[in-house]
């Protein structure tokens, strides 16, 4: 039987201890049908002739690569160089986290767009040019006239305008647009009464649930979550939460409509029920999550990508 060439790349971060990863890398080179490539750094690759090399290393000559969001969402917009290299590669590799499903949950818009597609609970949402007053103000009045500005791509509830008049949302464009000439697209999301105390966030690896969270304000709100300065970035103000069947039903639906391995979806809970507000491609996996779940991360990872190779082998 012919062995899996599996290149393998994850920065060490957060609970990706160096430690981690090497007993991560150490179970999947010991697989008998599987030959490892480690160190596969993709940030350091270059595209020739329509292949994919880090230095003299053709990526195309794998059958699989794994890697896991180093990134912020923010340098994910738009043509993105990272996005090529990972795409190029998929034209003859299997990529374990692909580029679109990449590309779809760190950019708000598109990934709303999928799980209102496939008729899940994603809150209403809108795109509109920031001139088109008309368009701003009807959807403004259709949302039932609290809506909340976010940035199409960004993280820990930062940069997000809760808006509760007319007026307020034409002077709010026009401070946006004093800070650039350019034309601005505006994400809107309606704005829903909620409980802050029934947020929660879902991680999924492959097609398990492994936990939820829930967070504490690390700044001053009565409506959103919120922790600018990434506070909370290790998980210390994050507590476990066992998810609810209606929530791990959702979420795992939501995975599979975007198709990204490792995914975090956020609920809050409205009179309609819960609404997923946000889709996080670098959920938190706090290491209290991990022990109170009585899960183990480096099985998790392993199992996901043994089970992603498993046509392959």
């Amino acid at each position: 039987m012919k062995k899996i060439q599996l290149g393998f790349f994850k920065k060490p971060q957060g609970v990706f201890t160096k430690e981690i990863i090497t007993q991560i890398e150490n179970r999947l080179a010991q697989h008998k049908n599987i030959t490892l490539k480690k160190n596969l750094d993709f940030s350091q690759g270059y595209l020739k002739n329509g292949s994919f090399y880090i230095n003299n290393f053709n990526l195309n000559t794998l059958d699989a690569f794994f890697w896991h969001d180093t990134v912020k969402p923010a340098d994910w917009k738009g043509d993105n160089y990272f996005l090529h290299l990972l795409s190029t590669l998929e034209k003859n590799c299997l990529v374990i986290n692909s580029s679109q499903s990449t590309q779809i949950t760190n950019d708000k818009f598109l990934a709303h767009s999928v799980l209102q597609k496939n008729n899940l609970p994603v809150a209403d949402f809108a795109l509109v040019d920031s001139t088109n007053t008309s368009a701003l103000i009807k959807i403004f009045n259709d949302f039932g006239k609290t809506i909340l500005i976010k940035p199409r791509f960004g993280g820990w509830g930062t940069g997000i305008i809760k808006v509760t008049s007319q007026d307020q949302l034409l002077s709010t464009l026009e401070l946006l647009a004093s800070f650039s000439t350019e034309k601005k697209q505006i994400f809107i999301e309606k704005y829903y009464p909620n409980d802050l105390s029934k947020w929660i966030s879902v991680v999924v690896i492959g097609s398990k649930v492994v936990f939820g969270y829930q967070k504490t304000n690390q700044e001053t709100s009565t409506w959103k979550i919120y922790d600018p300065r990434k506070i909370d970035g290790k998980g210390f103000y994050s507590t476990y939460i066992k998810p609810s069947s209606e929530l791990k039903s959702i979420a795992l639906k939501a995975k599979e409509a975007i198709g990204k391995d490792i995914i975090g979806f956020d609920f809050i809970f409205t009179k309609e029920g819960y609404k997923i507000i946000d889709e996080n491609g670098r959920p938190g996996l706090y290491q209290q999550c991990w022990d109170k779940a009585h899960l183990n991360i480096v099985d998790e990872i392993v199992d996901l990508i043994l089970a992603r190779l498993k046509p392959l082998l």
